[in-house]
């Protein structure tokens, strides 16, 4: 008995990628001319498989996705994400205060600074988190 996967979704998703296969193929058989063809050149029909087969495969994905990540690539390659997603907010932040620094700042605006700290420190954390792992 295959053991339960821990994401449902991913099952679910397998599931459906297998049922859109099928449909695709069904739809290739129905515009497919009938006249003189050459025999065995046609694309094989999808092979079902069986729920077990779909739990064993999801289960083999997430255990060979969650390997990748703990790697030392997976894991560089995570940390460099996570820099360039906190160097885009802080960016984003340095945009929107420079723009409000044109038309005048305010008080309101003292939140966008202690924002642009924030994202300045996400940065600086990411970085060194980067910087770790290379050396």
């Amino acid at each position: 008995m295959p053991q339960p996967v821990a994401d449902p979704e991913l099952s679910a998703a397998y599931a459906a990628l297998d049922r859109a296969d099928a449909q695709v193929w069904r739809h290739g058989q129905d515009n497919r001319p009938w006249g003189v063809a050459w025999s065995g050149l046609g694309p094989e029909p999808p092979r079902r498989r069986t729920p077990d087969q779909l739990h064993a495969l999801a289960r083999d994905r997430l255990t060979s996705a969650r390997a990748w990540t703990q790697s030392p690539e997976g894991q560089l390659k995570t940390a460099l994400i996570d820099l360039q997603t906190a160097a885009r907010a802080l960016d984003h932040q340095a945009e929107a205060l420079r723009e409000a620094a044109s038309r005048g700042l305010g008080p309101q605006d003292a939140r966008r600074l202690t924002g642009l700290s924030q994202n300045a420190r996400a940065v600086l954390a990411a970085l060194r988190k980067v910087r770790s792992l290379l050396v």
